[in-house]
């Protein structure tokens, strides 16, 4: 596994197939697995949060998870050619869990979002167990969350908080936390619910999903602007590192 530094923050050249590989690894080792999402507005955004980029820099995977990623570093002779996307990775996860009998916890969405996940899980994979789940509006303190999650020891922990109260929480919590498989998943639990419908078929084979999430939630509209911007500060940054060396 190779890294490669867009705008100063670490991103993995990885396929799905290496990562749900590693999977077996880990697990059987008790070894830790941190997988997180790269993409333009994170790379734009982390320098802002300290514990977000320290979270990035430690993990284990990280994952171009955002056209624009691929395209910079095709721009600039890297080796990340296709993108990986957070959401179908944590439905590959979620098929290496069911297949192979482990457990899951989820934590974030909305109560009513959590619960039809978790209804639509049971059907989908019958031998998953799920371990527990809580949702991002709890009452509970920091330290009873991860008090709850360590008691049942999950083998997945997927946490759906955004961007960046997820990375935030992670990096604070992932050296106490008792599981091995850790992902930020962002709105896959909106997705996983029937709560948001994912991108049609066609703008996810032209890798124009981030556009049809865009253009569907007036919120997100302000990102279509932060592609060329991260574009342009991306290839600047390169052209400053080359020349320093």
């Amino acid at each position: 596994m190779t890294e490669e530094l867009i705008n100063g923050i670490p991103v993995d050249h990885l396929s799905y197939e290496q990562i749900v590989s590693d999977l077996s690894e880990y697990l059987k080792k008790q070894q830790q697995m941190t997988v997180t999402s790269i993409n333009p507005q994170i790379v734009i955004e982390a320098q802002k949060y300290p514990e977000v980029e320290e979270y990035i820099k430690e993990s284990t995977h990280r994952i171009p998870d955002g056209i624009g990623i691929v395209l910079v570093s095709q721009l600039t002779g890297g080796k990340i050619k296709d993108r990986i996307a957070g959401f179908d990775l944590m439905k590959q996860f979620l098929d290496y869990a069911n297949h192979h009998k482990k457990s899951a916890f989820f934590y974030g969405a909305k109560p009513e979002v959590l619960k039809d996940m978790l209804n639509n899980l049971a059907i989908e994979y019958p031998d998953l167990v799920i371990s527990g789940a809580i949702d991002g509006f709890t009452k509970l303190s920091e330290d009873e969350v991860v008090k709850k999650i360590n008691q049942v020891k999950p083998d997945f922990l997927f946490v759906a908080m955004g961007f960046p109260k997820q990375e935030q929480w992670l990096f604070r919590n992932k050296g106490v936390l008792e599981a091995s498989i850790l992902q930020d998943v962002g709105g896959s639990f909106d997705v996983l619910s029937g709560h948001v419908k994912r991108a049609p078929q066609l703008y996810i084979k032209l890798h124009l999903e981030w556009l049809y999430r865009s253009l569907s939630n007036p919120k997100r509209i302000g990102r279509i602007l932060q592609l060329p911007l991260f574009v342009i500060r991306s290839l600047w940054w390169k052209f400053r590192e080359e020349r320093s060396n």
